[in-house]
């Protein structure tokens, strides 16, 4: 990578490019191409992921004290209507982790993503992979503890998946205090502004799930192959329903979390509008408002590790009071 290079150019380093129609002006372009990398030498992107170093340079870089941070990426595979990838969750994580870390590199590095998370309520649809509760939350701390063992003191928990947060959010001081180290835990679309998003964003309605917002993300940062466009008429031909008739093992899932399990029974009613309604609003997507939202949360969150890395450097506890 050269000193210099645009967010733009990071995406499509990372992604393969992006489409044609968004290479020229427009407010995601000046946004991404008004915040510069600012790396002090030539490397390759991969660089900034923990697990495409040698133990020999990871050795070196901590030695050095340049290294001085980690972000563990958390996300989930799961159901994300019928026009995007399983990954999606993960994916975006992932991607907002990279670019903050080369943002701040070699400060900064980026630890194996955790790809699947805490769904039980999404297990009426195909394809979800979903972890108990307290096996999420181990496996986090245990990635955590490694990263603390090899001394890298300052580490953010970035998150892609909605119902990891909670999860997350509840181990988060336990972690803090066993650890010792400067921590947090945080979910990559807290920072984005309401306001931001509804400037950016076509549709006013918020279905949170799989929606314009999302859609646009994946647009904007995995181009190729995790998109696929389904017209309305196609989604109402496969006549789908998730309200009723769960096999046995489906209704065990939907049992675990609050969402589809209240006053003892499955409550899945109004399901099948919200479905076909997020499926509506992914039509509104774009690559160039999915430019814009990743370039707002990588702002934040580069912010939020210069504040974090100062604090540890200081020996004040975090969060700062």
């Amino acid at each position: 990578m050269i000193h210099g290079i645009s967010r733009r150019s990071l995406l499509r380093s990372f992604t393969g490019g992006v489409t044609a129609g968004i290479i020229g002006s427009g407010m995601a372009g000046q946004a991404l191409g008004n915040s510069l990398v600012r790396s002090k030498s030539r490397m390759h992107p991969e660089k900034v992921l923990l697990w495409e170093n040698t133990r020999r340079e990871i050795r070196e870089l901590l030695e050095s004290g340049n290294l001085k941070a980690a972000i563990l990426p958390t996300g989930s595979i799961e159901q994300h209507n019928e026009h995007l990838a399983l990954v999606q969750d993960i994916a975006q994580a992932t991607l907002i982790s990279k670019l903050v870390a080369l943002e701040l590199y070699p400060q900064v590095i980026v630890a194996p993503p955790s790809p699947c998370g805490y769904a039980p309520y999404w297990m009426s649809r195909k394809g979800t992979i979903t972890l108990r509760r307290e096996t999420f939350q181990a496996y986090v701390f245990d990635v955590l503890h490694s990263l603390k063992t090899h001394g890298i003191r300052t580490l953010l928990v970035l998150n892609g998946h909605g119902g990891n947060h909670t999860p997350l959010k509840e181990a988060e001081e336990k972690w803090r205090k066993e650890l010792g180290v400067t921590l947090e835990v945080d979910s990559f679309w807290r920072g984005i502004p309401k306001e931001f998003v509804d400037r950016v964003l076509t549709s006013k309605e918020r279905l949170s799930h799989a929606d314009e917002f999302e859609t646009s993300i994946a647009l904007a940062g995995h181009p190729k192959g995790r998109v696929r466009r389904i017209t309305m008429k196609q989604y109402d031909d496969a006549k789908l329903d998730y309200e009723s008739g769960f096999s046995p093992d489906v209704e065990h899932f939907l049992r675990i979390d609050h969402r589809t399990f209240k006053n003892g029974k499955i409550d899945e009613e109004g399901e099948n509008k919200l479905d076909r309604g997020r499926q509506r609003l992914s039509l509104f997507a774009s690559a160039e408002k999915g430019e814009a939202l990743i370039s707002k949360a990588t702002d934040f969150f580069v912010e939020k590790m210069k504040k974090m890395i100062a604090a540890t450097e200081a020996g004040q506890s975090w969060p700062l009071k």
